[in-house]
């Protein structure tokens, strides 16, 4: 199964904050009890100190790849 991003686009790892909140959005589990970020937390700490699982890396480099596609199409 390929995850599909549905209702915006990916975005650049290069817009780090932006990615780091993506990536934890969907990835990190979360809820109303357990939040995504805890007051106070920086996002890009989070985004540094969490463990993603392996797939989880496949499919973030795979995003990247496909920026990469589409700046040589242009």
């Amino acid at each position: 199964l390929v995850p599909r991003v549905v209702g915006m686009s990916i975005p650049r790892a290069t817009d780090a904050k932006l990615w780091a909140l993506f990536t934890l959005a969907h990835f990190k589990p979360f809820s109303a009890l357990s939040p995504l970020l805890h007051k106070g937390e920086n996002v890009i700490e989070v985004f540094r100190t969490y463990s993603f699982s392996p797939r989880s890396r496949t499919v973030m480099t795979n995003w990247e790849a496909v920026h990469e596609c589409e700046d040589e199409r242009d």
